[in-house]
């Protein structure tokens, strides 16, 4: 399964959150996954990428060409971009499933933009949020609002999945994996 990591590249985050990006690389790695994030060696980025590839994942990386100089490492792949929208696109296009973990504007962005896709496109995939200390609460309060004012559909909006813990969301993944296994034209 090749998963999507949207994350923060900011350092210095509180360590709890480290420990999720890196036990999520990890996670992946260890099932046999594909890593598709950012490409960046900055703050969670760096932790996620570098804990994947640890563990035996490749690690595609797609990179704005303003930024070969912080391109991670570990990236076994890279893809290279000119704009956040073509970077967006890459990683939607090669992605079965989407994974936030903490984030400011550059994440919620993608966010947004892969469940706009999907709708438009009809093409539903599976997005996780990691609402640790219900960081995206809000958000999910949006899309009800935007339900009852009859401006998102509810089958756009079920495919967001709010997960409280790190182990929550590695458990949504499992079960996306099957899924995919069980309905691999999906």
């Amino acid at each position: 399964m090749r998963i999507a990591v949207y994350c923060s590249a900011k350092d210095g985050l509180p360590q709890e959150v480290i420990d999720d990006a890196r036990t999520l690389g990890q996670w992946i790695g260890r099932n046999g996954h594909q890593l598709v994030y950012g490409g960046l060696s900055r703050g969670l980025m760096h932790e996620v990428a570098h804990a994947a590839r640890q563990a035996g994942a490749i690690v595609m990386g797609v990179v704005p060409q303003n930024r070969i100089d912080s391109m991670h490492p570990d990236n076994t792949v890279n893809l290279f971009c000119a704009t956040l929208h073509e970077r967006k696109q890459m990683m939607e296009e090669n992605a079965d499933v989407f994974v936030a973990l903490d984030g400011g504007l550059g994440t919620i962005d993608e966010v947004m933009s892969a469940l706009a896709s999907m709708t438009f496109f009809r093409e539903p995939k599976p997005i996780m949020l990691l609402n640790r200390n219900d960081l995206y609460s809000p958000l999910r309060e949006l899309m009800g609002h935007m339900v009852t004012r009859s401006l998102a559909s509810p089958p756009a909006t079920r495919h967001l999945q709010f997960c409280p813990t790190i182990g929550e969301l590695t458990e949504a993944l499992a079960r996306a994996g099957e899924e995919l296994l069980q309905n691999p034209d999906r």
